[in-house]
């Protein structure tokens, strides 16, 4: 049983290609594949053969660091003390990665709107 671990940004493929599989072998997957993105990269082809081989998928959240949608304030990207309470910081090196799930949790009872907020890709 192969089991595969993806981010959750690829469920739309996986979605799609696992409704493909019991109708198409993989290399008629690849070949419409490759037509449809007019030539497939070797890293996306090895992609889609995991997704394709796999008996198992399991998605998991990815992570961003988050700040504040305005300029006005110096200190926009948050972070998290020992004691789970709110940062702010002026050097997004300085921020903490988080799901979206995560940072919701963490705003409630804060009465800090989700909406002020962005996501910032993770460096790490």
């Amino acid at each position: 049983m192969t089991k595969l671990t993806l981010d959750e940004k690829y469920r739309k493929l996986s979605d799609c290609i696992n409704s493909l599989k019991s109708n198409y072998l993989l290399s008629e997957v690849l070949l419409v594949a490759g037509r449809k993105l007019n030539n497939l990269h070797p890293e996306t082809e090895a992609l889609i053969a995991k997704i394709y081989l796999a008996d198992e998928i399991e998605f998991i959240e990815a992570k961003y660091k988050w700040r504040l949608k305005s300029d006005k304030f110096r200190k926009r990207y948050i972070g998290i003390d020992i004691l789970d309470e709110i940062l702010f910081f002026k050097q997004p090196e300085a921020a903490d990665n988080m799901t979206e799930s995560e940072f919701k949790k963490l705003l409630e009872g804060t009465g800090l709107p989700f909406e002020a907020f962005e996501r910032v890709i993770a460096d790490d």
